[in-house]
């Protein structure tokens, strides 16, 4: 009877080392098949923990360098547009000069106007379609939108984007672009005044753009460079070594072979003990 008893408990030790090898190679093979030390939290809960904090934290900064991409190509596109309306009311400015030359007859000033209504219809129809996933960027509506740039509360860009209608550029004396009546000699005068205060107000509205722009690239180039940084510190923790878990790999298949064998002849002693016991 004590050989039956010792028997079976070396036999469950056997066969729990053999479980423990088999789970071990499995553990193993995980490894070298997803590329991860990680895959669950009984490979290593601290690093797991750690690794996780590190990939959300990354994911967060990726989506801040998403919006701050959004941002900038917002402003680009305002910026190219409002260059365009500088060219515009550039254009405009000449014409007023032209007419305000006194050898110019009736004839040729009525065409000037006309010229100039032309362009401020074009002023205006590239203020009403200059856009950005549907929100107008020049009606003067764009103001004070907040972007996040950045993995925690507070890290945001505000932008506000002035008007470049012509109703709402010029001298808040003489009056606005779309006021300009240059068939009389001192509406020609005041054209040209007109025109350099718009010329001002754009160029004040693009220079804030300009300084958001550098503000948006300095931030995307740290946050990219901090996203690296975290993603290289997860990949240390997380990512498994191929030659080392190789090496361990062909450990484990020799110790679940031996294993394994220790545990069929074991088997076989405890049927030759119940064979004589039986007998």
């Amino acid at each position: 009877m004590a050989l039956t008893i010792q028997s079976n408990t070396s036999g469950l030790f056997t066969v729990n080392q053999l479980r423990n090898a088999q789970e071990d190679l499995a553990s193993s093979l995980e490894k070298i098949a997803t590329g991860s030390r990680i895959n669950k939290a009984a490979d290593d809960a601290s690093g797991m923990i750690i690794a996780d904090h590190l990939g959300n934290q990354a994911r967060s900064i990726g989506q801040a360098i998403i919006n701050a991409n959004d941002a900038m190509s917002l402003s680009q596109i305002a910026d190219g547009a409002l260059e365009e309306s500088t060219n515009i009311i550039q254009t405009i400015r000449t014409k007023a000069v032209q007419a305000a030359n006194g050898s110019q007859g009736a004839e040729s000033v009525m065409a000037i106007q006309n010229d100039i209504d032309t362009l401020l219809g074009q002023l205006d129809t590239i203020a009403r379609n200059t856009s950005y996933n549907g929100r107008e960027l020049l009606s003067g509506d764009f103001v004070n939108q907040s972007f996040q740039v950045g993995a925690n509360a507070g890290e945001t860009v505000t932008i506000s984007i002035g008007s470049a209608e012509s109703g709402r550029l010029g001298d808040p004396e003489l009056g606005s672009l779309s006021d300009i009546n240059v068939l009389t000699a001192e509406g020609a005068q005041a054209a040209v005044e007109i025109t350099d205060a718009a010329l001002k107000e754009v160029g004040s509205i693009r220079s804030e753009i300009g300084s958001t722009r550098n503000q948006l690239s300095s931030t995307i180039s740290g946050l990219s460079t901090t996203r690296i940084n975290i993603l290289s510190a997860e990949s240390t923790i997380r990512d498994v070594d191929l030659a080392e878990e190789s090496i361990n790999l062909a450990r484990l298949k020799r110790l679940s072979q031996a294993r394994a064998y220790a545990a069929a002849q074991t088997n076989e002693q405890s049927s030759t003990i119940m064979k004589l016991l039986q007998g």
